[in-house]
């Protein structure tokens, strides 16, 4: 334990140190001033014990610590090879969602927060996934053609967002809250109570298309008489699309952006270049 101890202490640069306990204890001002309803410092919510912000806060946080979990791993598994640099990225999108856009409320304050959140979530999923690929590599020492470990990472994005979902729908499901945005009635309440009606209706595409063709059913009867009605009816399926749709853009740009700057599979750090060398070493002994 006493190696561990100094792994994570010596491991990250000492800037990355002080970054990581900065957001962790804004964190965890945040749960506690949630816990105790200690007024919130005037960010214009209730002064009430909010369990529901207490237990999303504590699941971010206990994300905040990942790279640190992965240390607990020994030589032989590839976790033990994930660099101190993967989780700079990885807390600030947690920081970002729980502190900045549940607990200073910027997710009802800024309609694109949550549009933004979902295509940076994406984004750096990618990141993450290209990370981990890399790590099974070191830990196997083997060259690797990075188009395989880019589609790998492409794909591990989607399974990033698709659990993201699941968690929301869980959470909503077992604490009762929103994150999810499932009830329109919800979201009318809080654009009333937040004075931003776009909260109400955040719409990517307007939805009078699907107005005429729900009117006609065979008994000629009106299902809906107006686009704004077809879209309160979808309002939580719209919703989880356009999350996504968001997610997606996010993972297609760090896509692009790794097929033109593969970082450890170019230059100084090609992890290939070095795999090579020590394959052509070894088969020369032999």
């Amino acid at each position: 334990m006493k190696e561990y101890f100094k792994t994570i202490a010596s491991k990250p640069k000492k800037w990355e140190l002080v970054y990581w306990w900065v957001l962790r204890a804004t964190m965890i001002f945040a749960m506690v001033d949630a816990a105790f309803g200690l007024g919130r410092f005037g960010f214009g919510l209730e002064d009430t014990v909010n369990i529901q912000q207490v237990l999303q806060t504590f699941a971010n946080l206990a994300g905040m610590f990942a790279w640190e979990i992965c240390m607990l791993f020994s030589k032989k598994k590839w976790p033990h090879y994930i660099p101190p640099h993967f989780q700079d990225g990885l807390i600030l999108l947690l920081w970002l969602a729980s502190f900045g856009g549940a607990y200073i409320n910027f997710y009802y304050s800024v309609n694109s927060y949550d549009y933004i959140m979902h295509a940076a979530l994406g984004a750096y999923a990618v990141i993450m996934g290209y990370e981990i690929c890399t790590a099974m590599q070191k830990r196997d020492r083997k060259q690797t053609d990075v188009g395989v470990i880019l589609l790998a990472a492409f794909g591990f994005s989607f399974i990033v967002g698709t659990g993201w979902e699941l968690f929301e729908f869980t959470f909503d499901q077992v604490a009762g809250g929103d994150s999810q945005h499932w009830s329109q009635s919800l979201a009318m309440w809080a654009a009333e109570k937040y004075n931003n009606p776009g909260l109400a209706k955040p719409w990517i595409l307007d939805p009078t298309s699907f107005a005429p063709r729900l009117k006609e059913i065979t008994d000629g009867s009106v299902l809906y008489n107006t686009a704004e009605e077809v879209y309160n009816a979808r309002y939580a399926i719209i919703d989880t699309m356009e999350d996504i749709i968001f997610n997606t853009v996010g993972a297609v740009a760090a896509y692009i952006f790794l097929r033109i700057k593969p970082y450890w599979h170019k230059g100084k750090n090609d992890v290939n270049a070095e795999f090579a060398a020590e394959n052509e070493k070894e088969t020369a002994n032999v």
